[in-house]
């Protein structure tokens, strides 16, 4: 074969690859299109890139603290199966990617329960997206009259007055839980209830509020399984705290729905992503804490955690665990009453 000929073949062959790529490519487009028109985005752009997380055994309460940057976002798997998720961290696209797929990661569907603690932005942030894309029964959230306050707090009581799931203001005494093979029970300690004008709502429904007044709002739960607590304290101030152990002191939480409750935690949710505004060296010793959590951005503009935070913790010699320096963390309560870190 002549060197013209070999060219002439080599040509031939190059233009046929290139009609075939092209083909392939408008076929492959044409499907996306015609998939895309059948199965928009919101619907399987979730399912992709999921990250890759154990499943939980039989008789385990697990707390997932996940890392979405500065905010808070915390998924409880209870021992019975049910689904509690608090706060949905900041609500830009990247943080609801990321929870949604967390979520798919373990096959959730429905989630049983939702709290948002309070409505700041960083923490009602991507919960409009989880009402959206997830069964949710029921929701915990603060009675804040001016819906507008930040346009994240107004996308999530939108989401909600729509999803048909079942609304309750949060407030002390509220209580989740069961009594069957494996009990628990996680109660609410703050917000003061929503008729005491007196109480942290009162503040801030005045319309003469400032941002110590909404964090205060926040939700502060005490999760309890064989033998062992969590608390989640959301943005609350020393105030909150200082309020909490009086209460313990006097033991007010002494009633039929609180029976034996006590004021003590093995894990602690930092307060206010571990703002000097909380966790005194009182309240950290007072409640016992082992292992402390706090959810924070990488190089955030507010430094947090503050260090004189970080030298209270380590003063009372608490685990200190930072999902911008560890990522994802996983703790684990088995129903023997030991428990189990995971980064």
């Amino acid at each position: 074969m002549s060197y013209r000929t070999d060219k002439e073949e080599r040509k031939k062959i190059s233009k046929r690859k290139a009609v075939i790529w092209l083909c392939v490519t408008a076929v492959l487009l044409t499907a996306f299109f015609v998939f895309a028109s059948f199965y928009p985005p919101e619907t399987w752009k979730y399912y992709v890139r999921t990250p890759e997380i154990s499943k939980r055994r039989d008789g385990e309460l697990r707390l997932h603290f996940l890392d979405v940057g500065q905010g808070d976002c915390t998924l409880i798997e209870l021992p019975d199966g049910k689904i509690l998720i608090v706060d949905g961290g900041n609500g830009t696209e990247e943080t609801s990617a990321k929870i949604l797929r967390y979520l798919n990661a373990l096959e959730i569907k429905t989630i049983d329960f939702m709290v948002l603690t309070h409505s700041d932005s960083d923490h009602a942030g991507s919960l409009d997206k989880i009402l959206k894309n997830k069964l949710v029964k029921k929701v915990y959230y603060p009675k804040i009259d001016d819906f507008s306050i930040n346009p994240e707090f107004a996308e999530f009581c939108s989401a909600l007055q729509k999803s048909g799931a079942e609304k309750e203001y949060s407030e002390v005494g509220k209580v989740i839980s069961s009594t069957g093979k494996y009990p628990y029970r996680i109660v609410f300690l703050s917000p003061s209830a929503t008729s005491n004008p007196n109480g942290e709502y009162g503040k801030v429904n005045t319309g003469d509020y400032t941002d110590g007044a909404i964090n205060d709002t926040s939700a502060v739960l005490l999760i309890e399984y064989a033998n062992r607590r969590a608390l989640l304290m959301g943005d609350s101030s020393t105030t909150v705290e200082e309020k909490l152990m009086r209460a313990d002191e006097k033991g007010v939480w002494n009633t039929d729905a609180l029976a034996d409750l006590q004021l003590k935690a093995d894990v602690l949710k930092v307060a206010h992503h571990g703002s000097s505004t909380a966790s005194s060296e009182k309240f950290l010793q007072y409640i016992g804490v082992r292992t402390a959590v706090i959810s924070c951005g990488k190089n955030n503009l507010y430094g947090h955690p503050e260090t004189e935070v970080l030298q209270r913790l380590n003063a009372v010699k608490a685990e200190i665990l930072r999902t911008d320096l560890h990522g994802d963390i996983l703790i684990t309560f088995n129903d023997k009453g030991a428990y189990t870190i995971e980064k």
